[in-house]
């Protein structure tokens, strides 16, 4: 047995169980050099045979990983097909049946497939939740013209959330004050015909939200940049709600003021997570553009481009 043998038989041993060549080349060449090192340092090749292993043997301690990497390789494919795939479907039913709006919640597939194929359990939930409240509320809306209570959907963005929450106490607390200002906000919609004075309902929430992030300013008050980013954060949310309403009963803007929501997550991305890149942003972004030029220029035919620049972000980020 010498070096040739060996890295052949461990080919073989790597094609019989269907590696992929890629990987196969990939340890080979560590392998090879593995092998040469053990000949370097005095070893017989007998010696340097019994210090790698048998390739049977060397498969078997590799093979989780080598599985773990050919899965990853088909999960990043498939990503990378959502978008191709968003178009041509967003193209066949809107050309065949001039329904443009809301077809155009194909094109969340994107950045929903990337959450479900590329995070953990806890973090996928969370994160597709923003997805399920916007893709929910545009077709109860757009189907109903029930945009208003229809917002309400968005309420299972803290609610998903909070279920993750270690403090059960806050936990509690916010959960039932999120559900009672949504009962007491539809009571005094429906029974009393009243959704204004239904919003002084959510003040409980806000109240008790507000009551914990002062506790959390107190715990990281000597750390500036933590404290920094929590007054920053709540007061997007805060924003983001007030904006929500004024937009919806000054304006009667329901049916687009639900975009300030996506502010949220894009402000949750820009102040925790680290390196900062565009990427992350350009699932929102993208929304924002598409939903601008479609509701407000009647452009959804051609403003679904606005979805391809998330792949071409990406790609040209990670080049």
């Amino acid at each position: 047995m010498n070096k040739t043998n060996y890295l052949k038989d461990l080919r073989e041993a790597l094609q019989s169980h269907g590696v992929l060549e890629v990987d196969i080349k990939d340890v080979i060449s560590d392998y090879e050099g593995m092998y040469e090192d053990a000949l370097e340092r005095g070893l017989s090749d007998d010696e340097a045979y019994n210090l790698l292993g048998d390739p049977n043997q060397v498969y078997e301690e590799l093979r989780d990983t080598l599985q773990m990497k050919q899965m990853k390789r088909y999960k990043h494919k498939f990503i990378a097909l959502s978008p191709f795939l968003a178009v041509l479907v967003f193209m066949t039913v809107g050309m065949s049946t001039d329904i443009w709006h809301p077809t155009w919640l194909i094109f969340l597939i994107i950045p929903i497939t990337a959450i479900i194929l590329s995070t953990q359990k806890e973090e996928k939930i969370v994160a597709l939740s923003p997805f399920v409240a916007v893709i929910t509320f545009i077709l109860v809306g757009t189907y109903t013209n029930y945009w208003n209570p229809a917002w309400l959907v968005f309420l299972i963005i803290p609610l998903v959330a909070l279920v993750y929450e270690k403090n059960n106490v806050k936990k509690a607390l916010m959960i039932s004050s999120i559900l009672i200002a949504a009962a007491f906000y539809l009571y005094m919609g429906y029974a009393q015909d009243d959704f204004r004075t239904g919003l002084f309902g959510f003040i409980l929430p806000l109240v008790v939200m507000l009551y914990y992030a002062e506790l959390q300013f107190e715990l990281v008050v000597k750390n500036p940049l933590k404290r920094k980013n929590a007054i920053v954060f709540a007061s997007v949310i805060i924003g983001s709600i007030a904006t929500f309403f004024l937009l919806g009963y000054l304006a009667d803007g329901w049916a687009y003021a639900w975009m300030v929501f996506l502010l949220i997550p894009m402000t949750a991305i820009y102040l925790y997570d680290q390196p900062r890149k565009l990427t992350p942003f350009m699932p929102f972004i993208a929304v924002i553009i598409f939903y601008s030029l479609g509701f407000f220029f009647g452009l959804f035919a051609i403003s679904w481009i606005a979805f391809l620049l998330i792949p071409v972000v990406a790609i040209i980020e990670n080049a």
